[in-house]
């Protein structure tokens, strides 16, 4: 035998030594590991608990409260802690929320994050993985924490949910860098260009106060019975299709009160189509502009404006 092909026969047989030595170490490593308690998932870690949860929905919209809305408790303070999350940083309005239904609510965004809670079964999910779900068939907790180690218990009301929230609190601080909020641009309304279509009462016109007027506190008493009424429609110039109405009407006279002088002010020596002295928010007394002619006559005739 060559010396060469001596030299590749040994260098073999170290390789292969090394190999089985390798192997050897791996294994009593992990024996060691399990023996002091370390489970096996920490080297394969669980990628979701979907597969692991009832397919079938054990209640629903007809089934009571009562039956499940005990199972939702765990889930509910994941809930509450991603709205006020979102909420802190203005997040809210950009995910899907529903929160309006008795036992279904839901918060997600995309395919980034969700929770759901539903008439007994509640998950939370981040991406592709499941991370944590209650099953409501069986009543089981399944719960992957942070580094893929599942874990699988009876349920109860406690249950420690601070490894759930913290990897959605990361899965909302990427959100807050990432996201963008849409731009919105503003769309100018298009005029209307207004013009008359009908006139179904005529409306009187009243010209503005000529010559000198007083400004008084009138006290309101009654109205006359007589009425004015008017109503017109108008129609958009380019969209006949559109109308609108407008209609309006006052009292032909109001009996008040002046200086301890009773008179009725007749409406149309005010002026003005909209002028109406006399509303709700000022029906016992207003101050107004009444033209100084009929103050003297009415009121007294040694009545001096307050030039």
């Amino acid at each position: 035998m060559k010396k060469q092909e001596i030299q590749i026969v040994i260098t073999l047989a170290i390789w292969l030594l090394a190999t089985i030595y390798f192997i050897d170490c791996l294994f009593q490593t992990l024996s060691n590991l399990e023996f002091i308690g370390f489970s096996m998932l920490a080297f394969k870690p669980s990628f979701s608990v979907s597969p692991l949860v009832s397919k079938s929905r054990k209640y629903g919209e007809s089934s009571k409260g009562r039956l499940f809305c005990g199972l939702h408790t765990p889930a509910y303070r994941v809930l509450n802690h991603v709205s006020k999350a979102l909420l802190d940083s203005k997040l809210y309005g950009a995910c899907v929320v529903m929160n309006s239904r008795g036992y279904h609510k839901h918060i997600s965004y995309k395919s980034l994050f969700s929770v759901t809670i539903s008439h007994g079964y509640s998950a939370v999910t981040i991406g592709a993985r499941k991370i944590f779900a209650v099953d409501e068939n069986t009543r089981t907790i399944y719960h992957i924490d942070a580094t893929g180690r599942l874990a699988i218990t009876d349920y109860y009301q406690d249950y420690d949910m601070t490894d759930v929230i913290s990897q959605v609190s990361e899965a909302i601080e990427v959100l807050a860098d990432c996201y963008v909020a849409p731009s919105v641009e503003a769309v100018e309304p298009k005029k209307i260009w207004w013009t008359l279509k009908e006139v179904r009462l005529d409306r009187p016109y009243h010209a503005p106060i000529k010559g000198r007027k007083v400004s008084v506190v009138a006290k309101y008493l009654r109205s006359s019975k007589k009425e004015v009424r008017w109503c017109v429609d108008w129609m958009d110039r380019d969209n006949p299709s559109n109308v609108r109405q407008e209609k309006g009407g006052w009292h032909t006279a109001y009996k008040v009160e002046i200086d301890g002088i009773v008179a009725w002010l007749p409406h149309s020596i005010l002026g003005g189509l909209h002028n109406t002295p006399f509303t709700l928010k000022n029906q016992k007394a207003c101050r107004l502009d009444v033209p100084e002619w009929w103050v003297l006559k009415n009121i007294t005739a040694n009545f001096v404006a307050p030039f």
